[in-house]
């Protein structure tokens, strides 16, 4: 290919995409937190014996392309975003893995992943939950706008009168469930909802602060979840010829329930480690999963099995070593800090080496296309490694996926609506399911213990 066809097709799928934005020297977050219309609800499942299904992250990638089948793919705002375990309420019940996530405006299609692992043992006592949160954030510097929501609630589950002595205990995420919404009424008249989606710069959630009392376990959890406009104003500029500009909502509403297991097992049985957190770095534009490798080692030759369960996971993007010179043509202001986004991975997978040691697998990505202004993908997971004896009955880390499909709305650019999901020829149902479906659910197979 010639460097002039290079150039072209560059700029057909710059002006092909949801048209996009760019990055300052250095990225101030701040750490004031603009929300309203804050409530909490707690649900707890009853304690339960049965099989336990242990999340262990997710993978969210679109997969929608113009031209170039990974330069050219199509990313979006985040509106919506679904990746848990229900755990089942019978002994001989199926565990659902749930997903969801929507595009906002124009339409596309993925395969989302979901990790998890399932245990039993007959001591082992565990009880589900999650905790719902809703407000509402707002806008604040209207140099810069942002909006960012902080947040510290504390789970408390009640452990009741009779505490079994000589017991560890443990909390950990099941996964998220997060749904936004933008309601015309608390926007300006001169900027409606353009989309119930918001362009993200931190995204954090934690279980921190882990505490047992003689009539309770408790975590805190933290949120940060902030957003801001893109470099160029979620559209894309080239003036004096073309320029959108895609309103940065005033006020957004938020839905969130943080899913959660608290475990007990006899001392005799576990033990439970926290390791250091997996971090890692790179540039907006790269790709692949970057994979971290432990090897854990046994604290004790009776405690050697080994689990990995997720505690906190999030991602924030910096300000990227050197802006491409094209963005700098295009007048990208890299103050805004938010970006759409491609693909989202922070998972987790244990397995035994040929040498028939444990060996836990980390794969972590923040991706988009290069039609976003580029930054730095900053990546975080923390787990726990829970150690068992023998007796316990471990399944093998698994992998469950869903089939997600949104066509585009009215609202998106003629030039990239796309609306292939309902299609029902055979190639189009493999490729996009059939239907149009935002969220779906998959069935984890029953784990046979004896």
């Amino acid at each position: 290919m010639t460097h002039n066809a290079r150039r072209l097709g560059l700029l057909l799928f710059l002006l092909s995409l949801p048209l996009l934005p760019p990055f300052a020297s250095a990225v101030e977050v701040t750490s004031s937190s603009t929300i309203n219309n804050f409530s909490r609800t707690l649900h707890l499942s009853a304690q339960s014996r049965k099989p336990l299904y242990i999340w262990q992250g997710f993978e969210h990638e679109w997969l929608r392309f113009v031209l170039l089948r990974n330069s050219g793919r199509i990313p979006h705002r985040l509106s919506k975003f679904y990746n848990f375990i229900e755990q089942p309420t019978e002994e001989h019940e199926n565990a659902n893995f749930h997903f969801a996530q929507s595009t906002g405006v124009d339409g596309n299609f993925m395969n989302p992943k979901g990790n998890y692992r399932p245990l039993y043992t007959d001591s082992l006592i565990s009880q589900s939950g999650h905790l719902a949160l809703t407000w509402s954030d707002q806008l604040e510097n209207s140099d810069i706008p942002v909006a960012n929501s902080k947040i510290r609630e504390t789970i408390v589950v009640p452990l009741g009168d009779n505490i079994p002595e000589n017991r560890e205990f443990a909390m950990i995420l099941q996964g998220i469930q997060l749904d936004l919404d933008c309601d015309n009424s608390q926007q300006p008249e001169s900027d409606p909802c353009n989309s119930n989606g918001m362009w993200p710069y931190v995204f954090n959630i934690a279980l921190n602060n882990c505490q047992l009392s003689t009539e309770d376990y408790r975590c805190d959890v933290d949120i940060n979840i902030y957003r801001a406009w893109t470099p160029n104003r979620g559209g894309f500029q080239l003036p004096p010829i073309f320029e959108e500009i895609k309103p940065l909502n005033h006020q957004l509403d938020f839905a969130l329930n943080v899913h959660f297991s608290l475990i007990s097992e006899q001392q005799s049985n576990v033990l439970i480690q926290p390791n250091t957190t997996v971090a890692i770095e790179h540039d907006l534009h790269h790709r692949q999963n970057v994979i971290s490798t432990r090897n854990p080692t046994p604290p004790h030759s009776t405690l050697n099995q080994h689990v990995s369960a997720i505690t906190a996971f999030g991602f924030s993007l910096s300000a990227p070593e050197s802006l491409a010179s094209h963005w700098s043509q295009l007048q990208s202001d890299t103050r805004h800090q938010g970006r759409y986004i491609g693909k989202l991975t922070n998972r987790v997978v244990d397995s035994v080496n040929i040498q028939d040691h444990q060996e836990t697998t980390i794969q972590q990505s923040l991706w988009a296309p290069i039609t976003v202004v580029n930054a730095t993908s900053h990546v975080q997971l923390d787990t726990l490694s829970l150690w068992f004896s023998a007796d316990t009955q471990i399944g093998d880390s698994a992998i469950a996926s869903g089939k997600l499909c949104i066509n585009s709305t009215d609202q998106a650019p003629a030039f990239s609506r796309w609306k292939m999901c309902d299609f029902q020829g055979w190639l189009a149902r493999i490729i996009y399911g059939g239907k149009e479906q935002e969220q779906t659910m998959t069935q984890l197979p029953i784990f046979r213990h004896h």
